[in-house]
């Protein structure tokens, strides 16, 4: 079962890394790394699965691919920018990762422009 096999590759690194982090600390940050690209890694066949699902559901409620692409784009850069932060966070780098966040929420809120100005533009129509 693939989430025991996640499980098991996150207590495997993290007792693996509690252990090095004493001896040699770069070792350690190194080994979290590497078991979050691990995880990743096996979580992406899930997420490929979820992007079907989303993709049928929008072609039956007739929804623009348009639309999709950018729902899709917004998901990504919000999953990818959290574990880039978070992989700073693990190798000490807090301030990084805050800057990774802020990053992240500009380029969602460049991805959101266009669809509030469509709905702005509904909007101002309905005006008198």
């Amino acid at each position: 079962m693939d989430v025991m096999r996640m499980a098991g590759v996150s207590i495997l690194a993290a007792i693996t890394a509690l252990l090095l982090r004493r001896l040699r600390p770069e070792a350690s940050t190194a080994v979290s790394i590497a078991a979050g690209v691990m995880l990743l890694a096996l979580a992406l066949p899930f997420l490929m699965q979820v992007v079907s699902g989303v993709a049928a559901l929008s072609r039956q409620g007739g929804i623009s691919d348009g639309y999709l692409a950018q729902l899709l784009k917004v998901a990504g850069i919000s999953l990818l920018t959290d574990f880039s932060a978070q992989t700073c966070r693990d190798a000490g780098e807090d301030g990084l990762a805050l800057k990774t966040e802020l990053a992240g929420r500009v380029m969602l809120i460049t991805l959101a422009l266009p669809a509030m100005q469509t709905l702005l533009g509904q909007i101002l129509s309905l005006a008198p």
